[in-house]
Formats: structure tokens, C-alpha cells, sequence
């Protein structure tokens, strides 16, 4: 198992004087993305990006980005997106200054690579995650780790202690999580048709007593005349 890593990305941004919802997208329809920089008790500086450079940057998987602002090249985190509703558009970018010597949390892809031994047997592989959170020194964020499931048999199970990581990177999730299996077609149709919780029964009511609630409230029986409301006295 091994890790990849790009090299950063460089964005230049330009100050942002003016803020607010209207200018925010006054600026995205002009080509731009709000911005802003933060972090290691520094002054927050709102920037505006090149939104084409800003989404090739981000779809690419990058965590880590430099960022020249009027001559000056800051390191920074890409801490959050925000999209618009359909998610198809980024409307603001979060960028958190980094300390090289102290270690921050990011989630990073998992890479399968190879076909696992029990897929020749008749097995199926599962994977169960797609990613792991990881503990890592910022200069040391791999784009991605690659999981290698050649030796996988059938029935084996990789959980996410087996996973390689970077020296002095850890992995936050919980060890016995499993990432990934080969199983049989019965194992799986088994889990995928097991029944749910039995609905539980409704004490104090008997099969033949639905409508009860509306007769004794006044509604003709079969053959008769109503039954007084409850409450409403015989005459």
C-alpha cells in the first residue's frame, strides 16, 4: 500500500475590500470566488480567486494550496466549500493557514488497486469505505492512499489497521472498521434481503375491532340505529 501526492497548487488572489451577500454575487458572475485566509493567530484576509483555477484546484483532490496575495505567498489548508443548492457551483472557499511542524486532520481518498483472488472463485468485493481521516503533518497530506486487495481470498476482510500510512501519520478511524471484503452472491443477497424489526403489536386492540372507535361515537351498526355519542344523554 502507498500513498500519491501532487504537487501544491499556486492561486493568485486579489483583496477583497467589499463583502456581503449582493457583492459576493455580483463577484461570482464576474468569474470569481469569495474567499477567505485565516489561521495561526494572523489577521483574516478576504480574497477573491479565479473560479476556474480555484474548482481544476479542488476537483483535483488537493488538500494543500499556496496562495499569492499582493506579492506574498500564503500555505494554506482548503478547510471548507461551500456550494450553491445543486452543488454544481462553489460559492465560497475556507483556507486555513498551516504550521509545517503541527499535524492536522483531513480526509483522504482510499485507491483500490488489483483484483482480489476470492473474485476468481466466485467471491464479490465489497468495499465498505471510500475514505479514512487521517492525522498527518501538512506538508506530509497525500492526495491518496492505495489499498492494494490482490491477496484478498475469499471470505478475508482488510480492516483499516492493515492500511499503510506515511511515517508520523496515523489514521483517527476506528482500527476493526472494515474497508473492505470478498464475499460470496449468497452472503450478499442474504444482507441485502434480511428483514427488518417486526413492527410491534398494538396492545389492547384485537383482530376484528378496527372501526370500534367511529361506532361508539355515534356511527349507525349494521341493522340499527346509532349508538349516542359519548357523553350525549338518552332521552
Amino acid at each position: 500500500m502507498a500513498t500519491t501526492q501532487k504537487k501544491r497548487e499556486l492561486l493568485v488572489g486579489t483583496i477583497r475590500e467589499q463583502r456581503g451577500s449582493r457583492k459576493s454575487r455580483e463577484l461570482r458572475a464576474s468569474g470569481g470566488v469569495p474567499a477567505v485566509i485565516y489561521g495561526l493567530n494572523k489577521q483574516n484576509v478576504a480574497i477573491t480567486l479565479d473560479a476556474p483555477a480555484t474548482e481544476k484546484a479542488i476537483h483535483s483532490g488537493a488538500h494543500l494550496l499556496d496562495v499569492e496575495v499582493e506579492g506574498a505567498v500564503e500555505h494554506v489548508l482548503i478547510q471548507d466549500v461551500g456550494y450553491n443548492h445543486l452543488q454544481s457551483v462553489i460559492e465560497h472557499v475556507d483556507l486555513l493557514r498551516i504550521d509545517p511542524t503541527h499535524k492536522v486532520r483531513v480526509k483522504v481518498p482510499l485507491e483500490f488497486r488489483g483484483t482480489a483472488k476470492g473474485t476468481k472463485e466466485g467471491g464479490i468485493l465489497e468495499r465498505q469505505i471510500s475514505e479514512v481521516e487521517l492525522e498527518v503533518l501538512p506538508l506530509h497530506i497525500p492526495d491518496s492512499i492505495r489499498v492494494n486487495v490482490d491477496h484478498l481470498e475469499l471470505h478475508q476482510i482488510l480492516h483499516v489497521s492493515d492500511i499503510a500510512v506515511p511515517e508520523g501519520a496515523r489514521i483517527v478511524n476506528n482500527p476493526e472498521q472494515i474497508v473492505v471484503q470478498v464475499r460470496t452472491v449468497k452472503e450478499q443477497v442474504a444482507t441485502e434481503v434480511a428483514p427488518g424489526p417486526a413492527e410491534p403489536e398494538v396492545i389492547g386492540k384485537k383482530a376484528g375491532e378496527e372501526g370500534e372507535g367511529e361506532a361508539a361515537a355515534g356511527k349507525p351498526a349494521a341493522g340499527g340505529k346509532a349508538a349516542p355519542a359519548a357523553g350525549v344523554a338518552k332521552k
